[in-house]
């Protein structure tokens, strides 16, 4: 199956599967780079990707366009999704994404320790007392908000 009608399917399944919008961007932004890669390396066809090509990408994200880890398990999670649909629409038989596994991520995230958060507190009860303003009301209960539920900046803002 021509490559470029194989992406348009797994796309199409994944609008289908009522994915959210977010999701199908970055699956259509994976799926292009993925495709203009493999035409580079003139595979044209789903049933000509091997393991080494995959690999080859892998590096090629890495290293050439300056991917960092996360970014690089990211487009493994897709493009292993899109194999893996090749395999279940018996396009191909098997996966040739199979052993290839994603990247360890060292991930260290920043927190506010105990202290922090007492300042930052103080501080927007000071200016509620003492300014009265709408934002300082605002800007407290916001924080108030994301210590006391653990949400995400992104998910408060969406809701």
């Amino acid at each position: 199956m021509l490559l470029k009608f194989a992406i348009q399917d797994f796309l199409d399944d994944r609008e289908f599967k009522n994915v959210t919008k977010a999701t199908l961007d970055t699956y259509k932004v994976i799926m292009r780079q993925f495709v203009n890669y493999l035409t580079d390396q003139e595979v044209m066809n789903v049933e000509d990707i091997t393991p080494n090509v995959l690999k080859k990408y892998l590096l090629y994200c890495s290293k050439d366009l300056g991917n960092n880890v996360v970014s690089v398990n990211a487009k493994i999670r897709r493009v292993k999704a899109f194999l893996n649909y090749m395999v279940e629409e018996e396009v191909i038989s098997k996966s040739p994404m199979a052993k290839i596994s994603q990247s360890k991520e060292d991930i260290r995230i920043n927190v506010f320790t105990d202290y922090h958060v007492k300042q930052m507190l103080n501080y927007y009860r000071k200016i509620q007392q003492r300014e009265k303003e709408f934002w300082a009301y605002r800007d407290y209960t916001i924080i108030l908000f994301l210590l006391g539920t653990g949400v995400r900046l992104g998910e408060m803002c969406n809701t």
